[in-house]
């Protein structure tokens, strides 16, 4: 007999077969692996500033893991499952000094299999930090309903008006516009397209008063933020085949 085992007999009056199973080989099961997401430019632009020779060359972009089993890639080297993260530099691409902005730009490939926190530094001093974070949305494909994995971005500033390369920079008023911070992200997850954008708006830091008193907040400063305001965009494109 043929197949996963043979069968032999002994021959003589009372005849017995015997049945010798070979069983194939072991073999391990391995780690499911989740797809890459492929951060491919990664940039920020400061807007609504006094744009001059002492605006940093370069910012350092921070990547940090969510989780252990996140596996991260920083220009196909990749890190342990417990790293502290990959560093890479924003490097001043432009400065304008009439529209008063300057942009700095990462085009290193960073490849991450989950969510990780990022940190924008200039310096030691913090400029923002936010999260690149995977999560499922029911969807539906046909005629049937699936989980659809999809990627958001959210951040904070960490720098106010007149701290940091911004200090004595802005000498603003009712009307001219706050600094503004846009983050913008451009990658691909299993053969989608992905394009993640923020605006922040810089404020002034606050001043702490006695116990019990209230920070006053200038009027062009409430008026200036609400007409300022950007709404943020997120644009992750399926591509149909």
């Amino acid at each position: 007999m043929e197949g996963p085992y043979e069968a032999s007999s002994n021959g003589g009056a009372a005849k017995s077969n015997l049945q010798i199973i070979r069983y194939s080989p072991f073999k391990p099961c391995t780690k499911f692996v989740s797809p890459w997401f492929d951060l491919r430019v990664f940039y920020v632009r400061i807007s609504n500033f006094q744009v001059d020779d002492s605006t940093p060359q370069f910012l350092t972009l921070n990547h940090i893991p969510l989780s252990p089993d996140t596996l991260l890639e920083i220009n196909g080297s990749r890190t342990s499952m417990y790293s502290d993260g990959v560093a890479s530099l924003l490097r001043r691409d432009r400065v304008d000094r009439k529209s008063e902005e300057a942009t700095f730009v990462s085009t290193d490939s960073i490849r991450s299999t989950g969510s990780v926190e990022f940190e924008v530094f200039d310096g030691k001093d913090l400029v923002l930090s936010g999260v690149l974070e995977m999560s499922s949305s029911n969807g539906f494909t046909g005629d049937s309903k699936s989980s659809v994995k999809r990627w958001r971005m959210n951040c904070d500033s960490h720098i106010t008006i007149g701290t940091g390369f911004l200090k004595g920079k802005y000498n603003g008023g009712p009307e001219l516009p706050l600094p503004t911070i846009e983050v913008y992200v451009t990658g691909s997850f299993s053969g989608t397209p992905i394009i993640l954008t923020k605006t922040l708006q810089l404020t002034y830091r606050k001043k702490h008063n006695r116990k019990g008193m209230l920070d006053s907040i200038p009027e062009y400063e409430t008026a200036a933020s609400t007409r300022n305001a950007s709404p943020d965009h997120d644009l992750q494109v399926r591509t149909i085949f």
